[in-house]
């Protein structure tokens, strides 16, 4: 086998959640493009829709599943909808998110919804997603859990206490994911920073200053956490799990 081949996802089911036009659609072609099936979730039916239909159209297989991932019913509908058009799943990427509230709202802006939310997205959802789909990986002993981290669950951002506490909660779940789901599936995570479709401050971050918290002094464009997210999936990091690669020009690794 080539070096090249380790990446390789031939054969293998990939579902990925919040496949808006950010990280998530980005990473479903690239799940597609090395040859895996691919399930776009996002809660928006059309979305979802499209992107399967481009990825089919460039000569990938994949299919949508509109789904919410804070509603446990959704998630079930998910997995089985799954498993119908391709049998056993192999990649998990645990993208969608919520909970950030609008920078004026303070920090007791974050109601008791604003707290449900974030913890059922943000925590509960991969959770429920990776006991669900664990027969799966026990079956064929190559699975790859990946979630999706915030620079928010490292270094404080108000005033979204409630995102940025969720987001510290997953990274203590994938540690504890990675030792249960050992040796059948590997649970690691990756932490994008401040990113959006082409590399343009999105409307949701401004005022937060949040290029000038990193190293680099940019905002990260989508495509950039590909390669990390292929590496994770793959046999490319076949000894590696409880782990978080950081792909966030430098705001968390350089912080003073």
């Amino acid at each position: 086998m080539s070096v090249l081949d380790r990446f390789r996802l031939d054969g293998r089911t990939a579902i990925v959640t919040g496949t808006g036009p950010g990280v998530g659609a980005h990473v479903a072609r690239a799940y597609a493009e090395l040859g895996a099936n691919v399930v776009c979730a996002s809660r928006s039916e059309e979305n979802v829709q499209r992107l399967a239909g481009e990825i089919c159209a460039a000569g990938g297989r994949a299919i949508g599943v509109a789904t919410d991932v804070s509603v446990a019913a959704d998630l079930e509908n998910l997995g089985a909808r799954t498993r119908e058009a391709f049998g056993p799943v192999h990649i998990l990427f645990n993208n969608a998110a919520a909970g950030v509230i609008d920078i004026n709202a303070g920090p007791w802006g974050n109601d008791d919804s604003d707290w449900e939310l974030a913890m059922n997205a943000n925590v509960m959802a991969p959770y429920r997603l990776t006991r669900m789909l664990m027969p799966d990986m026990e079956q064929h002993g190559k699975g790859s859990i990946i979630n999706v981290e915030s620079c928010g669950g490292f270094t404080p951002i108000l005033p979204s206490i409630a995102y940025g506490t969720s987001k510290a909660a997953l990274m203590f779940l994938t540690r504890a994911l990675a030792k249960a789901c050992a040796p059948h599936a590997r649970v690691n995570a990756l932490c994008v920073g401040s990113m959006s479709p082409d590399g343009v401050e999105l409307e949701i971050h401004k005022g937060y200053k949040l290029a000038e918290r990193n190293a680099i002094k940019r905002i990260g464009a989508a495509d950039e956490a590909v390669g990390t997210a292929i590496l994770l999936a793959s046999d490319a990091s076949s000894y590696t799990t409880g782990s978080c690669v950081f792909v966030e020009g430098g705001r968390v690794g350089t912080v003073a």
